[in-house]
């Protein structure tokens, strides 16, 4: 998917190293949000995951730009709602995955609904296929579980992507700064692994590199589209590395955790 009229780089102007600090102490506070809910009853974390959900649906279209922006965010709102209902009813990730694929069907459908000529219909129906992807893959964090190992696995998540955010804030170059937030984020994995001992360091520093990796791809990549110095757009950025870890940290959890 494209990126029309990228912005500066990173090294460019105030607005964007604001912009990017501002997303940063985003990503932190709704990394810090799902490990605190974790140790509460469940509803709170359910409503963290679905909160983060629909701030990302409100900002994703402006942030990318695409054509009839309340028709996809309407979509997405659905999409958070259908997979946080799925997982809470079922338990199972597999039902939250069957929504998803009904959803990529339902941005087809709302191509077929627009009356405005369909201007860039590749791209609005990429935009927010891929939307629906970022918010299943959040739905992953309810997927976890409950339990000392589940609640582990959560911290470890939340820390290493707080980790992450911090680092992703300091003005490095683009060239190897993802390499320091990975090994940053890594290194805290470790370190809390380590200390859970339910979780253990080995499954701490694989987390701690899908943390970092992600973190640091998703910071740079859209810090490039002019929409992420906006309230809303810079919002959807921020809580996207939290959603879309949620699944990868799932899958480590069930191969290597036997959650």
């Amino acid at each position: 998917m494209s990126c029309p009229a990228a912005a500066a780089p990173e090294r460019g102007g105030r607005a964007h190293v604001l912009s990017k600090s501002f997303r940063a102490v985003v990503t932190a506070t709704a990394s810090a949000g799902v490990g605190l809910t974790a140790f509460g009853d469940r509803p709170l974390l359910i409503t963290t995951v679905a909160g983060m959900g629909g701030i990302f649906a409100l900002g994703w279209p402006g942030l990318l730009g695409l054509p009839a922006r309340q028709g996809t965010s309407v979509l997405l709102l659905a999409t958070i709602a259908a997979g946080v209902s799925l997982q809470w009813l079922t338990g199972d990730l597999a039902y939250a995955a069957l929504g998803f694929g009904i959803v990529v069907v339902a941005a087809f459908v709302l191509q077929l609904l627009r009356r405005d000529g369909r201007p860039r219909l590749v791209e609005s129906v990429a935009g927010a296929v891929t939307g629906a992807a970022v918010l299943t893959s959040g739905v992953g964090w309810l997927a976890v579980g409950t339990g000392p190992t589940s609640v582990g696995l959560l911290l470890v998540g939340a820390v290493t992507l707080a980790a992450a955010a911090i680092v992703t804030a300091i003005p490095l170059p683009a060239t190897w700064g993802w390499l320091v937030t990975t090994a940053v984020a890594a290194g805290v994995g470790l370190g809390v692994g380590t200390v859970i001992i339910a979780v253990g360091p080995v499954t701490g520093v694989l987390v701690g590199l899908v943390a970092g990796v992600l973190s640091a791809a998703v910071h740079h990549l859209l810090g490039q589209f002019p929409a992420s110095v906006r309230a809303w757009p810079a919002l959807s950025a921020a809580v996207l590395p939290v959603l879309v870890c949620g699944a990868p940290v799932y899958v480590l959890g069930r191969i290597l955790l036997l959650l």
